[in-house]
């Protein structure tokens, strides 16, 4: 299992090639004030997707998951958002496998990146080894974990789920009330805000 999120801090690396991830994984307390995190799976494999969905069910009650199978219809939520409670919600996160019917995470990853869509991918795959890894970080990434069905595994994924939305929420949030803050001359062109990755 690797979970990694590409900083300047990275090369902080210890002798054997771990980063040193402390400061974005020293709180794993859920926090409640960032509200509910709405995750898109993309995984073929039913059982994989139940999995998912029952152990973020059982272990948060703030994080919610939506299902697709493929990669157009993932793209397609990710634009349009996933129904809850008969209510249209934008996609916080996408957990993606990267062996898809319709293409690969790290195609789904690219384009999301093309796309300037600012929302966290979190591998959770059959596919290990470095190249994969490294073909999904060098796309844009920001967590790879291999597939196991132990409950540990899954405290992690939505450990780190939790902490790269509020991550950017908080980094919306901060550009909101600085654009708010500063009053722009008349005429002025808008500019348009991106979180950094």
């Amino acid at each position: 299992m690797t979970d990694h999120t590409p900083t300047p801090s990275d090369a902080r690396a210890d002798p054997n090639g771990a980063a040193d991830r402390s400061e974005s994984l020293a709180d794993h307390s859920p926090r409640t004030d960032g509200g509910p995190i709405t995750v898109l799976q993309v995984e073929p494999d039913p059982r994989s997707a139940e999995l998912l969905e029952a152990f973020a069910a059982r272990l948060t009650d703030r994080v919610r998951v939506h299902t697709v199978d493929r990669f157009a219809d993932a793209l397609d939520a990710v634009e349009t958002g996933v129904e809850f409670d008969g209510e249209r919600v934008p996609v916080d996160c996408v957990v993606t496998e990267q062996r898809l019917p319709d293409g690969s995470g790290v195609d789904l990853t690219e384009r999301l990146r093309e796309a300037d869509r600012g929302v966290p991918v979190v591998f959770y795959t059959t596919c290990p080894g470095e190249e994969r890894e490294a073909a999904a970080f060098g796309a844009g990434a920001d967590a790879y974990f291999e597939k196991g069905s132990d409950r540990g595994r899954y405290d992690a994924i939505l450990d780190r789920i939790r902490a790269l939305v509020d991550e950017r929420r908080d980094r919306e949030g901060d550009a909101r009330a600085g654009v708010a803050s500063t009053p722009r001359a008349p005429g002025a062109p808008g500019e348009t805000l991106r979180s950094e990755e």
